[in-house]
């Protein structure tokens, strides 16, 4: 179950982060619910990889970057940001994964989202 709420919350904050991050387009592509799927679609395959891919028998070169750049430079080529746009996407997404980590670990006790963080759990402190 920790899996699938990750997964989900990370849909969640890339939609969010790629949308606000074209914001200043006259016509927002991220409201297109076809975009909206493609990046629900890509996400998913995302977490699937970084997830399951050393069970998978896949070297760590491939299961751990790949999902990182697909997610970073993806949405970059597939909506030919500008400039600003490519400097706002860099900075949320390079907060968000962190930050997802530490909500998840300190207040739930997950700590598989990023485990090469540790970060106490409130559970442990109290």
């Amino acid at each position: 179950m920790e899996f699938v709420i990750q997964t989900i919350v990370s849909i969640v904050v890339v939609i969010f982060i790629v949308r606000y991050s074209l914001k200043s387009r006259e016509i927002n592509p991220m409201k297109d619910y076809k975009n909206i799927l493609l990046f629900i679609v890509l996400e998913i395959i995302c977490m699937l990889l970084g997830k399951y891919g050393e069970n998978w028998g896949l070297p760590w070169w491939i299961y751990y970057p790949v999902p990182m750049i697909l997610t970073i430079f993806f949405p970059i080529i597939y909506f030919r940001m500008r400039s600003r746009e490519i400097l706002t996407y860099f900075i949320l997404t390079f907060i968000s994964a962190p930050l997802i980590h530490i909500i998840f670990s300190f207040f739930i006790g997950w700590k598989n989202y990023m485990p090469f963080i540790h970060i106490p759990s409130i559970w442990e402190i109290i």
